[in-house]
């Protein structure tokens, strides 16, 4: 049992990372996209998903145990970073930051995917991870509704 809490504090932070690496993008591409609309959204998408980090810390102490603040995985860094310098070399390229956020949420649908399917993640985390998947997979539509992707 102890295993299974373990593996599942360790999937719940990385989710945390992942929650704030998407929260620190959106902030970077409402700050560099021209597009009104965009930034309204992403501005609303980063505070979905500060959200998200504060739920999942709240599942990670239910365990008795602190969670990782350590301001996203060492992958979502990678990506914040590939995005930073998208944005400077593309001088505020509406088109390359969307893309740069099709692709981190694409990312996140696939990890939060992989942690419902595992069998050892407690089954009472499993809701809360199911509706923040949905939650993405929704913010993903609604960026791709809006591009020709």
């Amino acid at each position: 049992m102890e295993n299974h809490n373990k593996n599942t504090i360790d999937k719940l932070n990385h989710l945390i990372s992942i929650a704030e690496d998407g929260k620190e993008g959106y902030e970077n591409a409402a700050k560099e996209v021209k597009d009104n609309d965009f930034k309204s959204s992403f501005s609303v998408f980063a505070k979905e998903r500060s959200m998200y980090a504060t739920e999942l810390r709240h599942l990670v102490h239910q365990f008795n145990a602190e969670s990782e603040d350590d301001g996203g995985g060492p992958v979502g860094t990678l990506h914040r970073v590939w995005m930073d310098l998208k944005s400077v070399f593309t001088s505020g390229d509406s088109d390359a930051i969307i893309n740069a956020c099709i692709t981190g949420e694409e990312a996140a649908v696939k990890e939060y995917t992989l942690v419902l399917e595992d069998a050892s993640v407690n089954e009472s985390c499993k809701p809360t991870i199911r509706e923040q998947l949905q939650g993405i997979e929704q913010a993903l539509a609604n960026i791709k509704s809006h591009v020709n992707v």
